[in-house]
């Protein structure tokens, strides 16, 4: 297989981009920009030189949500299970009800197991307004031989169409998508392991939630897809450095590689892809990641993804519809603000005012509706700085939404040096008039 230069791959992004004359260039110019300083080639064993910025690294796991769980301990069931099986149910305080069925041989030993109501779950893509059915489910870790069985049945009935059915890990880390029984009309969990289990709805919410939960799949399969390429990779590095450069890129080996990389395109891009046309702040990432495969194969000298341009130029014309300008303009924990938003996907500023002196507030996107801030400014002989984290929130309907962003600020005087952590919200109002670049 021939290898493709780093030169030559360039070359052939930069006539793909010429050919595009309908895209917004600016964007993908940006983004091409942005690559380019966090790429280098994947192929082991090479030097390569990182001057130019970070290498992509296949190993690192990929974002997980994490939910608050509250527990509503009044409602309760145990059970003593064999290795013969059994079950237990639980009726919640709403009515839900909870079946768990155990198999033979599913467990080694004797072992008591407690199931919990859930009162209520924060942070999950689903619908306030759409009843959650869920319970704790302990030993947490127990793990099974055999596939053990919850069945719930929701107090009030969800829509099939809305329904979406959820695990989580110990007290709510790493929510993701349940295995279900697909034959099954009733809601039936099939597990290997506790802890957490219900089932929720998108409601209201629609596109914008199912958007959220595509998006964890496709997180989810980026961190186990990550995590084969970096073992696959770095067990024909160390081949290599031992005198075997038979198999790179080539046979089995070759076909190991892409058959993984095609993966990540079907289970991670695809499904950014399809979250991005039901929520349009997720096409500016969706579209980075398109770009980092297609780089990735084209330094690889793998064929590049099919109708690769005209997906690009969708994820741009959505990402470029998206960026609404807004002002920001309030009063928040004492201190004034104001300043204006072209684009919530790149760097902005905000002004502030305070008893003694003013400050800038310097916003770095750095993730989906969030990223870092950096504050500097002063007045009267002190100095003042600091930083923290923000997040985005909107309203869909409307397009108004709210700025949060919490930071631990230091003011240095000649007769003070004083520390504190503070949260500030403001609203953000559409601002159709601003002249944005």
């Amino acid at each position: 297989m021939s290898m493709m230069s780093a030169d030559e791959s360039e070359a052939n992004v930069s006539e793909n981009v010429n050919n595009m004359s309908k895209i917004n260039l600016v964007i993908i110019g940006l983004i091409f920009l942005a690559v380019s300083l966090s790429c280098k080639s994947l192929m082991p064993g090479k030097s390569t030189d990182t001057s130019k910025g970070p290498a992509i690294d296949f190993t690192t796991p990929g974002k997980v949500l994490d939910v608050k769980v509250l527990l509503d301990k009044k409602q309760t069931a145990s059970g003593k299970f064999t290795k013969a099986g059994g079950s237990v149910s639980l009726t919640a305080a709403d009515g839900s009800k909870f079946t768990l069925d155990v198999p033979a041989d599913a467990l080694e030993a004797d072992t008591m197991i407690t199931m919990t109501a859930v009162k209520s779950i924060e942070g999950a893509p689903l619908d306030k307004n759409t009843p959650t059915a869920a319970v704790q489910l302990e030993p947490s870790g127990l793990f099974f031989k055999e596939m053990a069985t919850l069945t719930i049945v929701p107090a009030k009935e969800i829509p099939i169409k809305e329904q979406v059915i959820f695990n989580y890990e110990g007290d709510g880390k790493d929510y993701h998508l349940a295995l279900v029984d697909p034959k099954s009309k009733d809601i039936k969990i099939k597990l290997m392991e506790f802890s957490g289990a219900g089932v929720g709805g998108v409601g209201g919410a629609g596109d914008i939630a199912w958007a959220a939960n595509l998006t964890i799949q496709a997180e989810t399969a980026r961190t186990r897809i990550s995590q084969k390429l970096g073992e696959y990779l770095q067990g024909e590095r160390r081949s290599m450095l031992l005198g075997d450069e038979s198999s790179l890129f080539t046979g089995e080996f070759g076909e190991t590689i892409r058959s993984a990389l095609d993966q990540y395109e079907d289970q991670v891009i695809r499904k950014e892809e399809v979250a991005a046309e039901l929520d349009c702040k997720r096409a500016f990432k969706a579209m980075q990641d398109l770009l980092v495969l297609t780089r990735q194969l084209g330094l690889l000298g793998f064929p590049l993804p099919s109708n690769l341009w005209e997906r690009i130029g969708k994820l741009a014309k959505i990402a470029k519809e998206c960026a609404k300008p807004f002002r920001v303009s309030g009063a928040s924990n004492g201190v004034s603000f104001s300043g204006e938003i072209c684009n919530m996907n790149k760097p902005f500023s905000l002004e502030a005012t305070f008893p003694g002196g003013t400050a800038t507030t310097s916003f770095a996107p750095g993730g989906e509706m969030s990223g870092s801030t950096t504050v500097s400014g002063g007045g009267g002989g002190c100095e003042h700085s600091g930083g923290g984290n923000y997040t985005f929130v909107l309203n869909n309907a409307d397009g108004s939404g709210t700025l949060t962003w919490t930071t631990s600020d230091t003011i240095v005087c000649p007769w003070l040096n004083q520390s504190r952590t503070a949260t500030f919200t403001l609203p953000l109002q559409l601002a159709p008039d601003l002249s944005c670049p």
